[in-house]
């Protein structure tokens, strides 16, 4: 009778979840509907579209300058209709945060509460704005969400199992969260310090140089296999951290477009401490969760783990210069507070109203403090969430042009690396000739190029000065060039064509 129950509440609990998903699926819909996009994500569809649709798909294409799985992930969409619009990624943070949910819902099942209070905890889950923020954007967060509640378990499995196998669960979730997130590194170096804290007081006396061995190797062996295919495909070990548009360089070439990096950048303490006050406002239940497990001397130290993690990441990361907004990790708290949910104390009705009112006040907390804090691209995502997002024509000159080459499909040579959403608004690289491929190398070469088509972006601009096409022929955009006619200006982009082709 009993395993029936279990059988039953498993059985609602999927239930419970399905609707969750589709109501992020309504949200997702309404919000690109209403016009936002994320740049992040459209430059990743790009870079997929772009690899799949060239001739020859190589690996070296995705470029090395970003972690290669968010990009694995989009592959298999390239090939399902209708997918071409650029929905794929959003798509993809919604099944992101349905493997994040059933997961949790799987290891939720050992505290055994019933079916309204998990509908409650999962509700104000996912109506945190950072939860919200990281299933629908499109970005890659909600899987660094994954890799960070996987973390929280294999500290919580050290805790309670004492064993080798939670230590190599620890090792290779790191490996993986090298792939998934540029700020891996980060993540790792702030846990180095913490690991003493939750592995068992005789493992450290005995060996504390093994523990790190065991942790770390993986992580080191993911860093140099990464370095070795940068060093067979572009010549340099060091490519994925010394070249300008890498993403493990974060905000640090950049650092005049974003507050937080012109406030802290380079300091370790105070954005520590700006850091603690943003927790202390968007998560207060974190500090609920460390005083309910004060007289359980083990659990006490994972939740503090989860307390102190984020926040020495976030300073670290600051200090570096990389990290361009603090939500970039501190939404991880999201991902850490499901796994503290796992163990928390719920069962009587007291303990579970206290820790509904610290979760509601949590939620509060972080929508304000998401208003006041937030980036361009987050603001947008809030407009987009009461409304329409309002966009000036320059903004919409790539989709223009993306849509234009659509319709006037003929062989076109455009160097995509500052032009993503143009190829995203065209939706296919059919007859686009970009710069790994060998007819734009040739073409280059050339006194007087040999194609249909030619994109070329205002020299005048920073995309324009970059723009490999614009420095071979430097005076084409002005001028144009013998054997061509201009057949496309608008808003910073003209695009010559071959006089002998219609």
């Amino acid at each position: 009778m009993r395993l029936k129950e279990r059988h039953l509440k498993g059985f609602e609990g999927k239930l419970i979840l399905v609707a969750m998903t589709l109501g992020l699926l309504a949200v997702t819909i309404m919000i690109l509907s209403n016009g936002f996009m994320l740049e992040e994500a459209t430059k990743r569809w790009a870079l997929v579209i772009s690899t799949l649709g060239a001739a020859q798909i190589a690996v070296q294409n995705l470029t090395f300058l970003q972690p290669h799985f968010p990009l694995y992930v989009l592959m298999p969409f390239y090939y399902i209709p209708g997918l071409d619009t650029g929905a794929a990624p959003y798509l993809v943070s919604v099944l992101g945060a349905t493997v994040l949910l059933f997961m949790w819902d799987r290891d939720l099942r050992e505290v055994e509460i019933s079916p309204f209070r998990h509908v409650t905890l999962a509700l104000l889950i996912i109506i945190h704005p950072c939860f919200l923020w990281a299933a629908t954007s499109g970005g890659y967060l909600i899987m660094s969400m994954i890799a960070f509640y996987l973390l929280y378990r294999g500290c919580q499995h050290i805790i309670s199992d004492h064993d080798i196998h939670s230590y190599i669960m620890l090792a290779v979730v790191f490996m993986a969260y090298f792939f998934v997130d540029s700020a891996a590194i980060f993540i790792f170096v702030a846990l180095l310090p913490l690991i003493v804290v939750v592995a068992p007081i005789r493992t450290v006396m005995v060996s504390p140089s093994g523990l790190y061995l065991i942790v770390g190797t993986p992580l080191a062996f993911a860093i140099g296999t990464w370095a070795y295919m940068n060093w067979i495909f572009e010549g340099s070990f060091l490519h994925f951290i010394t070249n300008a548009d890498s993403a493990y360089l974060g905000g640090k070439l950049h650092i005049e477009e974003f507050p937080w990096l012109m406030q802290y950048g380079g300091q370790l303490l105070m954005p520590f401490l700006a850091a603690t006050g943003y927790m202390l406002v968007a998560y207060p239940v974190s500090i609920y969760l460390l005083l309910d497990t004060i007289d359980n001397g083990y659990r006490f130290r994972a939740s503090f783990v989860l307390l102190l993690h984020p926040l020495v990441a976030i300073a670290i990361a600051t200090s570096q210069e990389y990290l361009s907004h603090p939500f970039e990790i501190l939404s991880l708290i999201s991902a850490g507070l499901m796994a503290e949910l796992t163990y928390v104390k719920m069962q009587t009705r007291r303990e579970f109203v206290i820790l509904v009112l610290f979760m509601l006040v949590s939620v509060v907390g972080g929508w304000w403090l998401f208003a006041e804090t937030s980036n361009v691209q987050m603001k947008e995502w809030m407009q987009a969430l009461q409304g329409p997002v309002v966009r000036t024509a320059e903004e919409d000159t790539d989709l223009a042009l993306g849509l234009w080459l659509k319709d006037n499909p003929q062989p076109t040579i455009l160097f995509e690396k500052y032009a993503y959403k143009v190829i995203a608004a065209r939706g296919n690289t059919n007859n686009l000739f970009l710069s790994f491929s060998n007819e734009f190398k040739s073409n280059l070469r050339q006194r007087v190029p040999d194609m249909q088509q030619i994109a070329l972006p205002d020299p005048h601009t920073l995309r324009g000065r970059k723009d490999w096409v614009n420095g071979r022929f430097p005076h084409m955009y002005e001028y144009g060039m013998t054997g061509y006619r201009l057949v496309y200006d608008h808003l910073g982009w003209r695009v010559y064509r071959k006089k002998s082709h219609v």
